[in-house]
């Protein structure tokens, strides 16, 4: 039996290690929402203020409606799930510092051991040197993951849980200890589902193998065997579960019409109508359908990217053409994954969900992929017979390794590049604010946590609704200014704030609570003194 080359591994860690550390030096503070609200919670969590934030993130942290009692600060993680923030300000207190730097350090290492876990994984497969070093440099770069993994946010604890749970499905198909092995997995789908809700997703994958191996053994122990599986991803949440009970009065507070039944992404901010099943309804079914194939089709494209290029179509071809029993568990887990993605959170999928989603599944994809290059191209040489030569193959995976690492390169640019120029249209409109606005002021801003690591002021987002509505906040809140930036490219935000007074709603009305002239304005951000 062929030994594990520890060697490659310290050298793929060394490389992992090199490259994390450069991509989080990148990336100096928090550079979107969901990063943003996950470091805010740490800082509090680290500065001994509990899950609260002195922001509104969006009013799905309060049930999707203006509270009867409005104020600051809040509960928090009403909708995102807790253990991103409690590992991250883990490394805040471990190093003294409540800082974004210090919160990066365990996304830094926990993104290092994601790549081990793909050269490990891909080992157990193959028993092959060269595929597993190839997987796990494919882990190293992984499409904008790249860039993503070291951030304050749930892509490297979750791609670990995730991994670990799909992993030990796997090993579980073929032990005699596959008990052992199953009750790992649902633990670890227990904590994954505690960095990210659709981490739930995951049990699809012990189901799998506890199907497959329940006849191996007598029904009792194969019952035993799954309560144990399911009751160590249930003791794990049940605490946290029962916190939201206490606090919210449901286990998912978040969960409902505001996640599922929108006909647009923006629609799960809005407060002012009903979002509901029968709205969704109401749609009609060639919308819906029609959002369901488009949402399938960006899908597509993302996985193409995120899974190295043509890694991706030796995948989905090994996929089929291998069809190894290890395999199926994570295969049951990837078809419930992507039609979940697809038709439950069809406008979350395309907008971050499935890219964070990809972080527990792309190590068995590369896998997988690295492992089929030989034997799908051979059954493609009936077609192309120098499909068949092993020059061939080695060709196809040093040529595909290396456009999988430019298109990595060239997407981790992208990011950085509309990351920098937000950063620093924010920063021009937080300078402001500490000038000239009192501490204590409440800010209206899309990304209100981002803001506030910047100028601890108070923030809320403004709902996705027209300026009645919006209005009703700004008064329940005591709103002293609002803030509005532009993406590269945009003449206006999609609220219309950015012409003050002169903005014009989908009822034709007006903003009367801001004036007509920004208190400040420099390219691509205003800031408006709310009228009294």
């Amino acid at each position: 039996m062929a030994r594990y080359p520890l060697r490659d591994l310290g050298l793929l860690l060394l490389g992992a290690l090199a490259a994390r550390a450069f991509a989080a030096w990148l990336v100096p503070s928090a550079p979107y929402t969901d990063a943003a609200y996950y470091s805010l919670v740490a800082e509090r969590l680290a500065d001994g203020f509990g899950f609260t934030l002195p922001v509104l993130y969006s009013f799905l942290e309060v049930g999707g409606a203006l509270p009867a009692d409005p104020a600051l600060p809040v509960d928090s993680n009403g909708h995102w799930m807790p253990l991103t923030s409690l590992v991250a300000a883990g490394g805040m207190a471990l190093l003294g510092s409540s800082e974004w730097r210090a919160g990066q350090v365990p996304m830094v290492v926990l993104s290092i051991a994601w790549v081990g876990i793909t050269h490990g994984v891909t080992w157990d497969l193959w028993r092959s040197r060269g595929s597993a070093l190839v997987a796990g440099t494919l882990a190293i770069f992984a499409g904008p993951l790249l860039i993503l993994l070291p951030l304050i946010d749930s892509f490297a604890l979750f791609g670990v849980l995730g991994a670990v749970a799909l992993w030990a499905s796997m090993r579980a198909m073929g032990s005699d200890r596959w008990g052992w092995w199953l009750v790992a997995a649902g633990a670890s789908v227990g904590l994954a589902s505690l960095a990210r809700v659709d981490g739930l997703l995951l049990a699809a994958a012990p189901a799998a193998a506890w199907l497959t191996r329940v006849r191996d053994v007598r029904p009792a122990v194969a019952l035993g065997i799954g309560v144990a599986s399911a009751g160590a991803c249930v003791a794990i949440m049940a605490p946290w579960l029962a916190r939201n009970l206490a606090t919210y009065g449901a286990v998912l507070p978040s969960a409902g019409g505001h996640t599922l039944w929108i006909t647009s992404y923006n629609e799960q901010f809005s407060i002012g109508h009903e979002v509901s099943l029968r709205t969704y309804l109401d749609w009609g079914i060639m919308p819906i359908v029609g959002s369901k194939l488009a949402a399938l089709a960006e899908l597509a494209g993302r996985t193409l990217a995120l899974a190295g290029g043509v890694f991706a179509l030796f995948f989905v071809g090994g996929s089929w053409l291998l069809r190894r029993p290890e395999l199926r568990p994570f295969l049951a887990y990837w078809i419930v994954m992507l039609t979940a993605m697809a038709l439950l959170f069809t406008f979350h999928a395309p907008r971050g969900a499935f890219v964070h989603s990809a972080a527990a599944w792309l190590p068995v994809t590369f896998a997988i992929a690295v492992g089929a290059v030989a034997p799908v191209s051979t059954a493609m040489g009936r077609w192309w017979p120098f499909l068949r030569r092993p020059q061939t193959h080695r060709f196809l995976m040093a040529g595909g390794l290396a456009a999988a690492i430019v298109l990595s390169l060239a997407g981790s640019a992208t990011l950085l590049a509309s990351w920098r120029i937000a950063n620093e249209r924010l920063a021009s409109a937080a300078a402001f604010l500490e000038a000239s606005a009192p501490h204590g002021d409440v800010v209206m801003f899309a990304d209100p946590a981002r803001l506030n690591l910047l100028t601890d002021h108070p923030g809320v987002a403004a709902p996705f609704d027209p300026y009645a509505v919006i209005g009703e906040v700004v008064r329940a809140y005591d709103v002293r200014w609002v803030v509005v930036t532009l993406e590269p490219g945009e003449q206006r935000d999609a609220l219309g704030l950015w012409d003050g007074a002169g903005g014009v709603d989908s009822t034709g009305a007006t903003p009367q609570f801001l004036p007509s002239r920004p208190a400040f304005a420099a390219e691509g951000v205003r800031v408006y003194e709310v009228v009294p």
